[in-house]
């Protein structure tokens, strides 16, 4: 009779606890849901001088829009993709980053799952916070790259801050990334931040900018202070798959459907810009989460 009640009892902690789990990851993904708007408008309103307070307003009838208007995809949905005032079509965009924000967010909060970590550990709660910010500066450089084919320094230069900020607050315990308070960091993690990006770099300064940008090289800066040496590694070789898996996706749909798929003119797909910050930008969350060693150091 007491083995039962013992195995009852373990079973309602267990129900327990994976409640409080899903409760957890959904209130981090309706987060994001509703960052993700707003980092839209940020991504949006970037370098063109208009700021990013005061009420939202109607691109095409510049209608200020109402509390009903602004609710994360559900609104966008009702209203069938239009404007309620003018009937303009609005962009897919909005309801993309928040979509992407909300996945994000969701898996960064779930992180723990992977490796047996409570989600509501007190040191594990702060770094998810933190992280948010993080991937919330990476979302506006991948939503700006993706349209501009650029990253502004200012928002890599924020994310190689906050990066310089973790490695004094954050480190990796079993295999988790969690707050640990004021600490010295390692050697090794400190010169992540050069380390990572300096092959990069070389290949700028040898093929005088025709090979690659600077825009990635400054990217993985920040990637390196908050991956240090061997996740950063990871994550750019994680960048790369990625990328070719899309282009090869592209080359693929362009062949079978014999369609330009690139405008202006351009006949074949390998020619075309190929926004490389999304791809570490996803390489930098999947090996976050993962905790993945390409090459183990």
């Amino acid at each position: 009779m007491m083995r039962m009640g013992c195995t009852i009892l373990g079973v309602l902690i267990l129900i327990k606890s994976f409640c409080m789990n899903v409760v957890v990851i959904i209130i981090g993904t309706l987060l994001g849901l509703l960052v993700g708007s707003f980092l839209n408008v940020v991504a949006l309103r970037f370098n063109t001088g208009k700021s990013i307070g005061g009420r939202s307003e109607c691109f095409s009838c510049s209608h200020v829009l109402s509390w009903r208007d602004l609710f994360p995809v559900f609104s966008f949905l009702v209203q069938r993709g239009r404007c309620r005032y003018c009937s303009s079509h609005i962009s897919p965009d909005n309801i993309y980053a928040e979509i992407i924000t909300a996945l994000f967010f969701g898996l960064i909060t779930a992180r723990g799952l992977f490796f047996g970590v409570s989600l509501l550990a007190l040191p594990y709660l702060i770094a998810t916070l933190f992280l948010f910010i993080v991937f919330s500066v990476l979302i506006v450089i991948f939503l700006y790259d993706l349209k501009h084919k650029i990253i502004p320094d200012t928002l890599s230069v924020t994310f190689g801050v906050l990066g310089i900020f973790s490695i004094f607050f954050f480190e990796w315990a079993d295999r988790v990334f969690v707050y640990v308070g004021l600490h010295i960091p390692d050697w090794s993690h400190v010169l992540a931040g050069i380390v990572i990006p300096l092959p990069f770099v070389l290949l700028w300064m040898i093929s005088k900018g025709r090979w690659i940008g600077l825009g990635d090289p400054k990217l993985m800066v920040g990637m390196g202070f908050l991956l240090g040496i061997p996740l950063g590694i990871s994550a750019v070789f994680v960048s790369f798959w990625i990328g070719a898996f899309v282009a090869l996706v592209a080359i693929f749909i362009n062949v079978v459907y014999k369609k330009r798929l690139l405008r202006q003119g351009k006949k074949s797909i390998m020619k075309s810009e190929l926004p490389f910050a999304p791809f570490l930008i996803v390489g930098t969350l999947i090996t976050a989460i993962l905790y993945i060693h390409v090459f183990p150091i």
